[in-house]
């Protein structure tokens, strides 16, 4: 004899909530839309006191890597970015804390295939202070 029992599967246990940070201060990372080049790998440094660091490596038939410094501002959900080379971007803070790049028009940028162009926060552990142990 063959039977079957309805025994209900034990209930998967909480998971801890992921947090994310609220402020914009850190550092971020993707790509972004190049024109005369084949990608344009980007990591941004956002400092407390609205200045940035912007590390862009470019790929053509070689590579070239930029360090440009500028300001950031915020207001109404976007972050507008000011290069010291005269470049401006503008970016949406997402539900999850990443930028992503808007056009001139004030949308979301999609490339040809409708993907955005989206910096990715890189969230790090709290640095040690003098003397503690963990």
């Amino acid at each position: 004899m063959a039977g079957c029992s309805k025994e209900e599967p034990a209930p998967l246990p909480e998971l801890p909530k992921v947090e994310i940070p609220e402020t914009l201060v850190g550092l971020y990372s993707g790509r972004l839309p190049c024109e005369n080049c084949k990608a344009r790998g980007v990591r941004m440094e956002l400092a407390e006191d609205s200045t940035l660091l912007f590390v862009q490596t470019l790929m053509t038939d070689t590579v070239k890597v930029d360090s440009l410094r500028g300001k950031y501002s915020f207001g109404d959900g976007k972050v507008s970015v000011v290069l010291d080379d005269g470049l401006r971007l503008n970016f949406a803070v997402d539900k999850y804390g990443a930028l992503s790049m808007l056009t001139g028009a004030g949308t979301v940028y999609l490339d040809e295939n409708g993907m955005k162009a989206d910096l990715i926060k890189i969230i790090t552990a709290p640095k040690k202070k003098e003397g503690e142990v963990k």
